[in-house]
């Protein structure tokens, strides 16, 4: 997409470890054998959506376990959410949960996370790729959307919106992020949880199991205390959700994430309810999880409430934001540019 007077251009001076455009995902389309994809995090990803005044879900940039580093070559206001991977504008850090404006030419850095797997980067007005079926969500496997179906690489050039509004938000300080490890994963009984013996779902649900080094954005493989199946794992192909927990033949547990597919020939013992599935988006591999059982309708519930704060996370800030500028960058009319300092935030 060629730059314009309306957008600018990112130089990826080192692309991270694995880092995608996304978006809220594909959807529609899985009756033609189209994967959804998008954000695994779709808390943290909407969120940074509204921080940058972002008014539908646009392109924002994935960023796992290790986030990448860029030049802006014009203005573009920019926040940081889901894992904390340190960012950092020319040098200095800067909060995350927050919208920032960065000047042409500022570098913007970050590192491993600290905590969490996934951050994602949000800019207003959004990553501009070209759509495929309505979304810019990239899905790796098929090489299909984001920018040029892949995963970022040294020297890429992403166009974006050119912006300097920096919208006058913050974010509860109440809000934790989807960040408890600890907490048991809640999940909703699946299609073909009789096909399991009831000694196997009392062991689903009362073992631990861990997260394996195989896993990735189509699927979390999991490794535990084997699952015995009735009368086979093998089922006629049916739908496939994220958070829907197959089980194959050797009996260990596989949870369908953002790039599933959209079918599935495996017995599902159980389904990750919505509020949940944040959480185990950013939980790394080899840690520890246990489920808890929920009824359809507790889940219905805990998803009424999950949205109702969800709603609230966001609000407006009591008082304008302090930002120092000097001559140096033409902005538009005028000369000027932002010098981005830690107490500018407070």
């Amino acid at each position: 997409m060629a730059i314009g007077k309306e957008t600018t251009a990112w130089r990826i001076t080192m692309p991270g470890m694995l880092t995608t455009v996304q978006d809220a995902g594909r959807i529609g389309y899985q009756q033609y054998g189209m994967p959804v994809a998008g954000a695994m995090d779709g808390e943290s990803y909407r969120l940074g959506q509204r921080l940058v005044g972002n008014d539908t879900d646009m392109g924002a940039l994935e960023c796992t376990v290790m986030g990448p580093s860029f030049i802006s070559e014009g203005p573009a206001v920019i926040a940081f959410t889901g894992a904390d991977m340190s960012p950092a504008v020319n040098g200095t850090p800067v909060p995350m949960n927050t919208p920032l404006a960065v000047a042409p030419g500022d570098e913007v850095i970050t590192g491993f996370a600290s905590y969490g797997v996934r951050m994602y980067i949000a800019v207003r007005g959004g990553v501009r790729v070209t759509p495929v079926n309505g979304s810019v969500a990239t899905h790796g496997k098929s090489g299909i959307g984001g920018f040029k179906g892949r995963k970022l690489q040294k020297d890429d050039v992403l166009t974006v919106a050119r912006t300097v509004e920096v919208p006058q938000l913050h974010v509860d300080p109440d809000y934790e992020g989807p960040f408890n490890g600890t907490t048991p994963i809640r999940v909703v009984l699946g299609p073909q949880h009789e096909r399991f013996t009831k000694e196997a779902r009392h062991t689903f649900f009362t073992s631990p199991y861990l997260i394996t080094p195989t896993s990735d954005r189509m699927g979390y493989r999991l490794a535990g205390q084997a699952l015995t199946h009735t009368d086979g794992a093998d089922i006629i192909s049916d739908g496939a959700v994220f958070g829907s927990i197959q089980v194959p033949s050797d009996g260990q547990p596989i949870i369908l994430m953002a790039d599933r597919q959209t079918t599935g020939g495996y017995t599902k013992i159980g389904t990750v309810i919505t509020p949940d599935l944040p959480r185990l988006a950013q939980m790394p591999v080899e840690t520890t999880i246990h489920f808890t059982e929920v009824t359809v309708e507790e889940a219905q519930a805990l998803y009424r409430e999950y949205k109702e704060r969800e709603a609230s996370w966001v609000q407006t800030k009591e008082k304008a934001v302090s930002l120092l500028y000097s001559s140096v960058l033409p902005w538009g009319e005028t000369e000027k540019r932002l010098s981005i300092r830690n107490d500018s935030y407070a």
